[in-house]
């Protein structure tokens, strides 16, 4: 992701190098006889998120036995694989399906099934108290309703980007509230919108799946403060014991959606001797790439 972005970026074509060249480097990107180094680092404790690798072996087969390709499944924060079944097995043929078709860089929501509670506790206002992933949306959810409200939707880890979709969804929270007695509790079916893309070149064959640990809170913004600070001085012992004409350190951040993210913000409270031998600095979440440190000089253009 990290070439392909670079590449349309900066109008140069860059590979990925053998990893018999990449030296201390975690990869090395070639344009023409630059070398750019490549340090990669993970934005969450390291503690495997449980399924993830029965997901990725199970729909890589899929995968395989339908054409190449390398994918990825991205789970939102504090998400959960399910262990169950059927919830497993139709978790992988929902994802499965969503792959067919995606062309190289593309993106694709798909919607994974969430269970909402809604109680009517007063007769009287208009308010809809929210935990989960609509609490950003409780005004809009308020709108119209009659009495007071409590909703549970802490299994939706991720709203979809598409404001349709979320105001079909709150459509639908507002319609089974207006049928509530006050003390009366239902619950309502939903979908998270989790999100797939094909990576632009063909290694690593399959599925990869990025999730963080349900423990670990992305949102936490010291917690990736303190991640930074591990990965930025790794790569700059890396530049050190290497060689290259530029460095880059590529981060992989488990963030709902890229305007989620923490880096920036965290990279801004650094000192900035700490990352000064860096050029190149980037995120990876949500399927996307987004620069945090711009260099101050490319070699190409010397």
């Amino acid at each position: 992701m990290l070439a392909a972005w670079m590449s349309e970026r900066f109008f140069r074509t860059f590979r990925v190098a053998p990893d018999s060249e990449r030296g201390p480097f975690d990869a090395v990107l070639t344009q023409r006889e630059h070398r750019v180094g490549v340090t990669v680092g993970i934005l969450w404790d390291d503690a495997p998120l449980p399924g993830l690798e029965a997901l990725q072996e199970q729909v890589s087969g899929d995968v395989e036995r339908d054409g190449e390709g390398a994918y990825a499944l991205w789970v939102p924060p504090r998400a959960e694989l399910p262990d169950y079944e059927p919830g497993a097995s139709d978790l992988r043929q929902i994802v499965a399906r969503a792959l067919s078709g995606l062309e190289a860089g593309e993106r694709r929501e798909i919607r994974v099934p969430a269970l909402l509670r809604l109680a009517k506790v007063e007769p009287n206002g208009a308010y809809v108290s929210v935990a989960g992933g609509l609490a950003p949306e409780w005004t809009t959810l308020s709108e119209g309703v009659t009495g007071a409200y409590h909703l549970d939707s802490r299994a939706i880890r991720r709203l979809s980007e598409e404001q349709a979709e979320r105001e079909l969804l709150m459509s639908h929270v507002r319609d089974k509230a207006a049928l509530l007695e006050t003390g009366e509790f239902t619950t309502i079916e939903a979908s998270d919108s989790w999100l797939v893309s094909r990576l632009p070149g063909s290694e690593p064959a399959g599925l990869t799946v990025f999730g963080a640990p349900v423990e670990f809170d992305s949102a936490d913004s010291a917690a990736v403060r303190r991640l930074l600070r591990a990965h930025v001085a790794r790569a700059e012992e890396q530049r050190y014991n290497g060689t290259c004409d530029l460095t880059a350190l590529l981060l992989i951040g488990s963030f709902a959606h890229m305007a989620d993210e923490r880096v920036t913000p965290a990279l801004r409270g650094m000192n900035p001797t700490a990352y000064g031998g860096l050029d190149l600095m980037a995120l990876v979440a949500d399927g996307q790439v987004r620069q945090v440190l711009q260099p101050r000089a490319l070699p190409w253009e010397a």
